[in-house]
């Protein structure tokens, strides 16, 4: 806040000292913000060829500043000159060449915005907006204005026609045409082909962007689409463009009508040829391959009427044939006329299962009472029947003379070896010459036997004979 002051009769020299000061005070004062003011606008503005541009200017004014006018101004080569003027006292001022397509928006002591409409390229360069207060006098900011061109999208297809099997050729060409800055042109696609883009340079300083999708045609992809995507500085959002593929490909045909029971005396059955082409099927023809075509079947375009009840001659091999711009193709369908239908024969084999089925089981029944029959009248098996029949593999036991003696329990080798020799002396001595006599002692014999010897002689021959190195009972 000032402070007055008094002046009393100054002289000239202190007068010019005295405005000296005051001039430096409203520049200290506008320096710190105390009574200035501020312009803002945008740094750049983006107008589209032929639509309206807005550039904005905000005013704000100190509180103790008086707005006098706001105006804007356009920098050429030669100079500047004024295209607008908003005086609050005395009211708007256009010129005449703008006079017909610029206004300010919502003039105000805070706003001097204009709007400048079908711009053109004429109007690229710099604005200034411009703040006239009192006392400070003017302040300004600036923008520069760049014209854009908003591309012209279209999406054509390719020279030749996709054929479904052949080479790899254009399928589209996405163009963006005559814009500035140049467009950035794409194609988004789920098939595995290729964009080419090509960028073209116009005289008007515009430019064109061509991007060609190439790929080798299927017919499986027969109706998918693929999509264009623009991006432009002039346009909000991007811009898709769908096309969709037109695969031409040959008749693919399947025959409907014959179920595979066909029977003689059937009545009512036909045989229909369908075909999936593109373009679409123009020529439809039935034939019978094996021989000639049976009287009593009549042709209606895709159709094979038999008029009468089937007979058995029926059955051979028809064939269909379907023509599109494109190829012919054919298909063969084998016919068998049986003498029942699939229910009668399911019949009959139930019925023949049936009766072998009941005669199986009585066969069964009368082998069961049969042998229980024979089993009661058999006599029962004596105790000499019994009789253990032994692996083939066994060998009968040899004489009770001639088996090696069994070795009791707890006798010593040396008794084992004395016993054997002793028994094979008494038999040599009984076969030979003295068969009613006693056999002659053994030098085994003549030694006095101990009495552990003896007992051991005596346990052996008291004890059952058992081989364990022959397997019988």
């Amino acid at each position: 806040m000032l402070m007055p002051f008094t002046m009393v009769a100054p002289s000239w020299s202190s007068k010019a000292k005295q405005q000296r000061k005051v001039v430096l005070c409203c520049l200290l004062w506008s320096i710190t913000g105390v009574w200035g003011s501020q312009v803002i606008v945008p740094k750049q503005v983006n107008a589209v060829l032929g639509k309206n541009v807005t550039l904005e200017c905000t005013v704000d004014v100190g509180s103790n500043l008086t707005l006098t006018q706001s105006s804007w101004e356009r920098r050429l080569p030669t100079g500047s000159v004024t295209v607008a003027v908003y005086n609050p006292r005395f009211g708007i001022s256009i010129p005449p060449e703008f006079s017909q397509r610029l206004y300010f928006r919502s003039p105000s002591s805070h706003d001097a915005t204009i709007v400048l409409e079908n711009v053109g390229f004429s109007d690229v360069g710099m604005y200034t907006c411009k703040v006239a207060t009192f006392p400070l006098g003017n302040t300004q900011a600036s923008t520069t204005v760049t014209v854009l061109v908003e591309p012209k999208v279209y999406v054509s297809a390719g020279s030749t026609a996709l054929i479904d099997g052949g080479n790899e050729t254009i399928v589209a060409t996405c163009i963006a045409e005559r814009a500035r800055p140049a467009a950035e042109v794409s194609w988004e696609s789920n098939l595995f082909g290729q964009s080419d883009v090509q960028i073209y340079n116009e005289a008007n300083g515009t430019t064109s962007v061509q991007a060609r999708y190439l790929w080798q045609p299927t017919r499986h992809v027969q109706g998918h689409t693929l999509t264009c995507v623009v991006r432009h500085p002039a346009l909000q959002t991007d811009f898709r463009i769908p096309y969709q593929l037109n695969v031409q490909f040959a008749p693919d045909i399947s025959v409907v009508g014959y179920d595979g029971d066909w029977f003689v005396g059937r009545e009512n059955v036909q045989m229909t040829c369908k075909a999936n082409a593109n373009p679409p099927a123009h020529h439809f023809r039935w034939i019978r391959l094996d021989s000639e075509m049976p009287e009593g079947v009549e042709i209606i375009n895709s159709t094979l009427l038999f008029l009468r009840p089937l007979q058995r001659n029926d059955s051979g091999v028809y064939r269909c044939e379907v023509a599109n711009d494109i190829n012919l193709r054919s298909r063969d369908v084998r016919i068998l006329i049986q003498d029942q239908s699939r229910a009668e024969r399911s019949n009959s084999i139930a019925v023949a299962g049936a009766v072998m089925g009941a005669v199986l089981a009585l066969f069964l029944i009368t082998v069961f009472i049969i042998v229980i029959v024979t089993a009661r009248k058999a006599p029962p098996p004596s105790f000499s029947d019994k009789v253990i029949e032994l692996p083939p593999t066994h060998k009968p036991p040899p004489p009770y003379s001639e088996r090696a003696p069994a070795v009791p329990i707890g006798v010593h080798a040396s008794q084992v070896a004395w016993l054997c020799q002793a028994r094979r002396a008494g038999r040599r001595y009984d076969q030979t010459d003295h068969p009613n006599t006693e056999p002659p002692p053994s030098r085994a014999r003549v030694k006095q036997q101990s009495p552990t010897q003896q007992s051991s002689r005596l346990e052996w021959t008291e004890r059952v004979y058992i081989n364990h190195r022959e397997h019988y009972v």
